[in-house]
């Protein structure tokens, strides 16, 4: 994918993999059936997509279902709405809001590499 540079990829799988580790921790200590566990594995599911396609050993040739894209496309579009949010009630300048703002930069990396995924199937 030529959008963009493997550095950018490489740079923005940090925040994508420590989303996945915090997902998985989370998800385990929600009963299963639960909204909130299913909404966690949705977002997993976005994510590990999201890797796959930034992953620079990746050759490519992955094969993704198209409703497997575009539902990982609407739960990406819910993260970031709720990283968007989460940014502002941080100060600039502040870890938090520098960890909110590198999860945006990477979830909204992540949908534009689904999106054209999603678009050549």
């Amino acid at each position: 994918m030529d959008v963009y540079s493997a550095d950018e990829l490489r740079e923005a799988l940090r925040p994508i993999a420590s989303l996945i580790s915090k997902s998985e921790k989370a998800q385990r200590r929600l009963s299963p059936g639960t909204w909130q566990h299913t909404m966690l594995q949705g977002n997993l599911e976005a994510l590990r997509i999201a890797s796959t396609l930034m992953d620079d050993e990746s050759d490519g040739s992955c094969q993704l279902a198209e409703r497997d894209l575009t539902e990982a496309l609407g739960a990406l579009a819910s993260m970031i709405s709720r990283t968007e949010t989460a940014l502002a009630m941080f100060s600039p300048g502040t870890s938090q809001h520098t960890l909110q703002r590198n999860r945006l930069e990477a979830l909204r990396m992540a949908e534009v590499l689904v999106r054209a995924e999603h678009d050549r199937t």
